[in-house]
C-alpha cells in the first residue's frame, strides 16, 4: 500500500509540475513571493525554474520586469486553476526587458515560471522588478488610461458611477459625429473616435470607408458589457472620406433559443450630421479646399443636353450628355473632354461629380480655356466596357471624337483631348489613349482600377488585390512609348495604391510626361469631386493660349 500510495503521489506532483511548466528536478527553486518594490539579481541557468507567488483578488494586478543580463528567459503566467494564462517571451534576444503586467480574473494565487527554452544554454543573470501591486481602483484607472482615448476614458469614470452616463454621453454627440482629439507633439495627425449605440442584437461593428479601407475596415471595440461601440484611428488632418458602419446584428430563436440567426447591415453613422452618396461624411481640418465644386451666382453658367449616338463599333446606341461652356462660341476653338461612368459626372439628379459646375468655375477663373465635354454613360455594361474592351476604344476614338470635331470646333490635334474616369473608367482611358494616341492625347485617372485584366471572363475582382498587374500595366511596361500626357491620382486609404504606383513607375521609367497625386483619402468620389479640377489644370491649363 507505501509503494502504491507513494508512486501515486509523485505521479499526482508530476502532473501537476508540467501543468505548470515546471520539471521536477534538483535544479527547482523554491518558491519567492512577488511583493511591491522587489528588487532582486539572480543567476538562470539551463534547466532551472524560478517561480515567483503572489496572491491578488479580483481585479488588482502586479507590474514590474524581468530584465535580461546575458541570458533569453521566458515567463509563463499561470492563475488560480493552475492554467496557463500567457507566456511572455519579446524578440530582444538575452538583454532587455520581458514586461510583466498581470491583471487578476479571480482571488487566489498566482505564479510566475520563469525559465529558459535552449537546455543548451549558458547560465545568465537577470534582475527581478516589481514596480507596484495595484488595488482595483487603481488597476482600473491605469487600464482605463491605457485602452481608452481620453473622451472614453471620462464616460468610463462616469459610468462606475452612473449607469445612465452612456446614454447621457451619446445624446451629447448628437450631430456632431466622430470625436476628433489632437494628438501631443504630432502636428500631422488626429485621434478620430468613431462611436455607434447598438441594441441587445447588436453582436459586432466595423468602420468601412476610413483610413483602412483597403485592408477590410476597423473592427470597434465594444464598451465594457455596454451595446456601445467604439474605435479610434490616427488620421491625417487633411483627410477627406465618406464612411459607414457594418452591423452585425445576432439573434436566438426558437422555444429554446437554439437557431442562431446573423445578419449583416451597413448603415451610415447616426451621430453625424454630414453625408455624402448615402453614407456619413468626414472633413479634417486641414482637408483641401474645394474651390471648384460650389455654384457660384457670378459665375456663368454651362448647358447640358442629352442625346444618343448610334455606334456601328459597338452595335447599340449610345446614351451621352453633352456640355457646353458659357457663352459658347461655335467659331472658336474649344479642348474636349470625355467622361467615362457619365451618369455619376454630369451634373444630373444621380451624380456624384458636378462637373459642369468645376468647368464654369476653371473657364471663369481662367484656370482652363472653354472645353467642351461629353459623359458616356455605362449602358449597363460597365465591365466590358472599361475592362480595356477594343470595340469601345474604337467608338470612343473612331465614332465619338470624330462626331464631336464635326459637330463643334475642337481644337486641332490629339493634345486637346482628354479622357476621364475612375477606377475602371482610368483603365479604360489608359486603354483608349494607347491603341488611339492619334486621336488622344491626355489621360486623367482617379484611383484606375489597374489590375483589371481584357478579358471580360477574367474580370473579377481579386482579393486582396495582391495579384499579378492588370493588362494595360503589361502593355505600357512592354511596348515603346506613345505620345500620351497623364494626370493620375489615388489615395493611400484605397486598395488600389499598390497598383497606381507600379502604374506610375512604369510611365517614369518608359519616359512618360505625369503628373502623379496621392491623397489622404480612399478609392471615394467624396474626394474625387473636388480633385478633379486638379486634373484639368494639370492636363488643359497650358491649352488657355
Amino acid at each position: 500500500m507505501r509503494t502504491f500510495v507513494l508512486k501515486r503521489i509523485l505521479w499526482s506532483t508530476g502532473l501537476a509540475a508540467a501543468f505548470f511548466g515546471v520539471a521536477l528536478s534538483a535544479e527547482a527553486q523554491e518558491p519567492q513571493p512577488l511583493t511591491a518594490g522587489l528588487h532582486e539579481e539572480r543567476t538562470l541557468g539551463p534547466g532551472e525554474n524560478h517561480v515567483y507567488t503572489i496572491v491578488l483578488h479580483e481585479g488588482q494586478a502586479v507590474v514590474g520586469e524581468a530584465d535580461q543580463h546575458g541570458v533569453d528567459l521566458v515567463v509563463d503566467e499561470f492563475g488560480p486553476d493552475a492554467k496557463l494564462i500567457r507566456t511572455v517571451d519579446s524578440p530582444n534576444g538575452t538583454e532587455g526587458p520581458e514586461p510583466i503586467d498581470l491583471t487578476a480574473f479571480a482571488v487566489g494565487e498566482y505564479r510566475l515560471v520563469i525559465h529558459t527554452l535552449d537546455p543548451k544554454v549558458k547560465p545568465g543573470k537577470y534582475v527581478m522588478k516589481v514596480d507596484q501591486v495595484l488595488t482595483v481602483e487603481q488597476n482600473g484607472d491605469r487600464l482605463a488610461a491605457k485602452n481608452y482615448p481620453p473622451a472614453i476614458r471620462d464616460l468610463w469614470r462616469k459610468y462606475v458611477s452612473d449607469p445612465n452616463a452612456i446614454e447621457q454621453f451619446v445624446s451629447a454627440r448628437k450631430g456632431k459625429g466622430p470625436i476628433v482629439e489632437n494628438i501631443k507633439d504630432d502636428s500631422k495627425n488626429v485621434n478620430v473616435t468613431f462611436l455607434y449605440l447598438g441594441d441587445e442584437q447588436t453582436d459586432a461593428v466595423e468602420v468601412f470607408g476610413s483610413t483602412r479601407a483597403g485592408t477590410g475596415g476597423t473592427r470597434m471595440q465594444r464598451f465594457l458589457r455596454t451595446p456601445l461601440f467604439f474605435a479610434t484611428e490616427t488620421i491625417p488632418k487633411d483627410s477627406r472620406f465618406s464612411y459607414g458602419f457594418t452591423k452585425t446584428e445576432k439573434r436566438l430563436l426558437g422555444p429554446k433559443e437554439n437557431i442562431e440567426v446573423s445578419d449583416e447591415l451597413d448603415v451610415a453613422d447616426p451621430l453625424n450630421p454630414a453625408g455624402f452618396n448615402g453614407f456619413s461624411a468626414l472633413e479634417l481640418p486641414e482637408a483641401p479646399p474645394l474651390p471648384y465644386v460650389v455654384v457660384s451666382v457670378s459665375v456663368p453658367h454651362g448647358s447640358v443636353t442629352s442625346l444618343s449616338l448610334k455606334s456601328a463599333s459597338l452595335k447599340e446606341d449610345r446614351n451621352l450628355s453633352v456640355y457646353t461652356p458659357p457663352n459658347f462660341d461655335a467659331a472658336k476653338a474649344a479642348d474636349l473632354l470625355i467622361v467615362f461612368d457619365g451618369g455619376t459626372y454630369d451634373g444630373g439628379a444621380a451624380s456624384l461629380v458636378p462637373t459642369p459646375t468645376i468647368l464654369d468655375n476653371l473657364i471663369d477663373a481662367k484656370k482652363i480655356g472653354p472645353t467642351i465635354a461629353i459623359f458616356v454613360n455605362d449602358m449597363g455594361q460597365r465591365n466590358r466596357d472599361l475592362g480595356g474592351y477594343p470595340p469601345f476604344s474604337d467608338f470612343i476614338s473612331a465614332e465619338l471624337i470624330p462626331w464631336a470635331r464635326t459637330k463643334y470646333k475642337i481644337s486641332n490635334g490629339p493634345s486637346h483631348v482628354v479622357l476621364a474616369g475612375s477606377s475602371r473608367g482610368g483603365v479604360a482611358a489608359a486603354h483608349c489613349a494607347f491603341y488611339h494616341s492619334d486621336a488622344v492625347g491626355n489621360v486623367l485617372s482617379q484611383s484606375g482600377a489597374f489590375w483589371v485584366r481584357n478579358s471580360p471572363e477574367d474580370n473579377a475582382v481579386p482579393w486582396p488585390i495582391t495579384l499579378d498587374v492588370g493588362d494595360i500595366v503589361i502593355t505600357y511596361r512592354e511596348s515603346p512609348r506613345v505620345p500620351i500626357r497623364f494626370y493620375m491620382e489615388v489615395g493611400r486609404y484605397d486598395a488600389l495604391l499598390g497598383n497606381n504606383r507600379e502604374m506610375r513607375d512604369v510611365l517614369l521609367l518608359k519616359g512618360y510626361s505625369l503628373t502623379y497625386h496621392e491623397f489622404d483619402g480612399g478609392h471615394d468620389y467624396f474626394w474625387w469631386r473636388g480633385s478633379l479640377a486638379d486634373g484639368l489644370i494639370a492636363l488643359l491649363g497650358s491649352n488657355q493660349n
